[in-house]
Order: structure tokens, then C-alpha cells, then sequence
């Protein structure tokens, strides 16, 4: 399946705000990658898995934002192998949650494979 696939997937996913069904959709996608594609998709994977732990937990926010800031960091290390602009805008939506504290309905990540 090619990144595209694993990205849209999570998208879907994402739109329901089913968080954990999400990291566990893009596992399958990340067991199977390499490289650059194996470090971005554990990043999304981090942010799934924060966005998740946020909804279980709306007032405990320090490992929800820990793993909301090493998934950027990983999506932001392998911006090479995504659309500049799906990456930022993915980024302004984290900060928002990250500010407000609050996880959103849903959110789709939008990523697009460069």
C-alpha cells in the first residue's frame, strides 16, 4: 500500500474522531514501512495516539502533549516527503488543541504525499 493509501486511511478515520482506530490503522502501515516513510507515519501515529488520550482524559494533558510534540517533530523531520502547505496546515490545527487543551470533534490531518 503506498503512503497515500496509509494517509487517506487515517483521514477517514479522522473525520469520525475515532483517534485509536486510527493509530491502529496506520500500525498496519507502518509495520510494513522503511526509512523517512516509517519515521512520518510513527509521527502521525503519535499524534493520533495524543489526540486519543486527550479525549480519554480531557484534564490530564502532559502525556497527551507529549505525544501531540514528537509526532510533529517526527512529521516535521520528514516534511521532505509531504505537501508543504497539508503539513502547516496539520500544524496550526495542533496548536490550536495544544492552546485550548480540549481535543476537537475531529479533525482531518490532510496530509498529502509530495
Amino acid at each position: 500500500m503506498s503512503l497515500q493509501s496509509a494517509l487517506d486511511r487515517a483521514d477517514s478515520l479522522g473525520t469520525q474522531g475515532r483517534w485509536f482506530d486510527a493509530h491502529e490503522a496506520l500500525e498496519s502501515f507502518w509495520m510494513k514501512a522503511t526509512g523517512e516513510r516509517k519515521i512520518l507515519l510513527q509521527g502521525l501515529i503519535q499524534v493520533a495516539a495524543g489526540l486519543h488520550r486527550l479525549k480519554l482524559h480531557p484534564g490530564e494533558t502532559g502525556g497527551a502533549f507529549y505525544l501531540l510534540d514528537r509526532g510533529r517533530e517526527k512529521l516535521t523531520r520528514t516534511k521532505a516527503l509531504l505537501v508543504a502547505e497539508t503539513l502547516a496546515a496539520l500544524e496550526r490545527e495542533l496548536s490550536a488543541v495544544r492552546a485550548s487543551g480540549n481535543p476537537p470533534a475531529a479533525l482531518i490531518f490532510g496530509l498529502k504525499e509530495a
